[in-house]
């Protein structure tokens, strides 16, 4: 058996596929407005009249992305093969409530939030790529965008606070 390390660098070797490029561009498409609202919500002053809408847009994307994730876990569910726990359906609830929950939370509370548990579904997606539950193209993928996705709810934290 292969270590995680390995895995995540086995894809350099093969050709990538119509689903993963896709997925690629997919996804880093949907990191932009983290990159963009969190280095705009940095820059502006305290008292400017758009920080109010910044702070509100990326905590509602950050919810509506994090409910997708959730999502994402009940396709993998869904699937025949290999065959899931109800548990699974389960357990693919808590990133919407967190989500939702995060809208409602005060900041910088609510990117603190938001970082977390973008950083818990990352990890657990990854870890299901690893053992064969989800694609591992999309495990690597979920690792970068993981990454990027709590720097950006990080600094929207610090912007905030």
């Amino acid at each position: 058996m292969t270590d995680f390390a390995d895995d995540l660098h086995e894809a350099d070797a093969k050709p990538d596929g119509p689903l993963e490029v896709a997925g690629r561009l997919v996804g880093w498409l949907g990191l932009t407005p983290f990159i963009v609202l969190s280095l705009w919500l940095f820059g502006i002053a305290p008292d400017h009249p758009w920080r109010g809408g910044t702070i509100h847009l990326l905590l509602v994307y950050g919810a509506v992305v994090l409910s997708f994730l959730g999502g994402v876990r009940w396709g993998a569910a869904l699937s025949p093969e290999p065959a899931a726990k109800p548990s699974e359906l389960w357990l693919a609830l808590p990133p919407v409530l967190i989500g939702w929950s995060a809208v409602f939370a005060p900041t910088p509370a609510a990117f603190a939030l938001l970082a977390v548990a973008f950083a818990a579904q990352g990890a657990w997606d990854a870890f299901a790529a690893h053992s064969g539950r989800l694609p591992g193209w999309y495990g690597r993928l979920r690792v970068v965008l993981t990454v990027g996705a709590v720097v950006t709810l990080l600094i929207a934290f610090a912007a905030t606070s």
